[in-house]
């Protein structure tokens, strides 16, 4: 039911995320990538939720914490680090919102280098604000999606 739940999440989470970039106009992150990694975002927490309902009493709290906890620091990784030097493999193009902050890390590591180029200072409110969007999404509706039974 994990998965399941997950799935119905990172619609939302896809879905609210175009929207929070629509109304607030902003031409970045590329909607492709935006969609791609609210989705899988929300396969995670489906998957995340599983595992937590397995070993914690209140997993919905776990569930809230550590997703806010990685939006938070994927919104200051975005905005504090260059990003990584080379380009995404175009097979991954659709999950660069999840994998950029992967290698930002990955530069701060050592396994990766740090390009020249910063994220656009003037998209980066937009960018967190569809962090905390999808983080939000999956935590209120994979606990929800969850619980239900299958018809």
């Amino acid at each position: 039911m994990g998965l399941v739940a997950g799935a119905g999440a990172g619609l939302a989470a896809a879905i609210t995320s175009v929207l929070t970039q629509f109304l607030m106009h902003a031409l970045l992150p590329p909607l492709i990538p935006t969609v791609g990694s609210a989705f899988v975002a929300g396969l995670g927490g489906g998957l995340l939720y599983a595992g937590l309902t397995r070993v914690l009493s209140y997993p919905a709290r776990a569930l809230w914490v550590i997703v806010l906890v990685l939006a938070t620091l994927d919104s200051i990784l975005i905005a504090t680090l260059p990003g990584a030097a080379g380009s995404m493999p175009p097979a991954l193009f659709f999950l660069a919102g999840l994998i950029a902050p992967i290698r930002q890390v990955g530069g701060l590591l050592g396994l990766e280098q740090f390009g020249p180029r910063r994220f656009p200072e003037q998209y980066l409110l937009a960018v967190t604000v569809i962090h905390y969007v999808t983080a939000v999404a999956v935590a209120i509706l994979v606990p929800v999606l969850a619980r239900r039974k299958p018809a």
